[in-house]
């Protein structure tokens, strides 16, 4: 049976506290214009984690035209609020999104298996608290939920710190324990979608399409535009486009298609 076609927003670093109201405004109208399968939110929805842009993110949510799956960024803990950072990262995120972020969450539909992964961690190699890192036990979760999944459905994983790095971004680090993490998604993973460093592209790592989106509509801009992702997926063809604020609206756009043979997926020149 041919699986289902999938259409998948992406956004991350909303960065409530920095945001741009216009271009948010934006970005809703258009993702009800879209009308996505799901919406990935990869992380980093706050500033500094403080409740007034929880507040604001639980609203943006809200909105939303499609369930959303949502997962933290590194800027949705307490940052230099040492004790708060240590015995109570959480409690900001559980109060205002009502998930669990130490477990992983999970997304269903026709033709989609969706998993969302917390790889920010309250501590980290100082100064540089912001470097993620997936462990073991999150990769048992993941694995678990793509082995009872049908056959044919497209398997996401959602997280905040990129699988995949650019020249651009090289300064950044990858999610740590990367390499374990692709070796062990091989095959069993269709497609890693990230963001935490405002770029947006993708790519092909072990069989693996990974694609990053920029900051969504925060002022905190890296050398490109605001952007957002629309993934599509059609059995085995699958097209990353990448949506540029303009100044008016998301109307700059650039494209990767990606095929897939067994379960390694390819770049389709062009």
């Amino acid at each position: 049976m041919k699986p289902a076609n999938v259409r998948i927003a992406q956004i991350s670093d909303l960065h409530f506290g920095r945001d741009v109201a216009e271009v948010a405004q934006m970005l809703l109208a258009e993702l009800h214009e879209a009308a996505p399968t799901m919406i990935a939110v990869c992380g980093d929805l706050t500033q500094r984690a403080r409740d007034a842009e929880f507040r604001a993110a639980r609203a943006f949510l809200d909105g939303l035209p499609a369930p959303a799956l949502v997962v933290p960024g590194n800027h949705d803990l307490p940052g230099w609020q040492v004790w708060s950072r240590f015995t109570r990262p959480w409690r900001p995120w559980r109060r205002h999104l009502s998930t669990d972020p130490r477990g992983t969450t999970a997304h269903t539909a026709d033709g989609l298996v969706a998993v969302g992964v917390n790889t920010a961690r309250q501590w980290g190699p100082h100064p540089d608290w912001s470097r993620g890192r997936i462990d073991a036990g999150q990769l048992a979760a993941i694995e678990a939920q793509f082995d009872h999944a049908p056959g044919d459905d497209l398997r996401v994983v959602v997280a905040h710190h990129p699988f995949l790095l650019t020249e651009a971004g090289l300064h950044r680090g990858l999610v740590g324990r990367s390499k374990t993490a692709l070796r062990r998604l091989r095959r069993r993973a269709d497609l890693l979608l990230g963001g935490h460093i405002h770029l947006a592209y993708s790519g092909v790592v072990d069989g693996l399409v990974v694609a990053q989106s920029g900051t969504a509509f925060s002022d905190r801009l890296k050398g490109e535009p605001n952007s957002y992702n629309l993934i599509e997926a059609d059995g085995d063809r699958l097209s990353v486009t990448s949506h540029y604020w303009d100044g008016a609206r998301f109307d700059t756009r650039r494209r990767a298609d990606y095929a897939r043979d067994g379960h390694e997926w390819t770049v389709v020149p062009g």
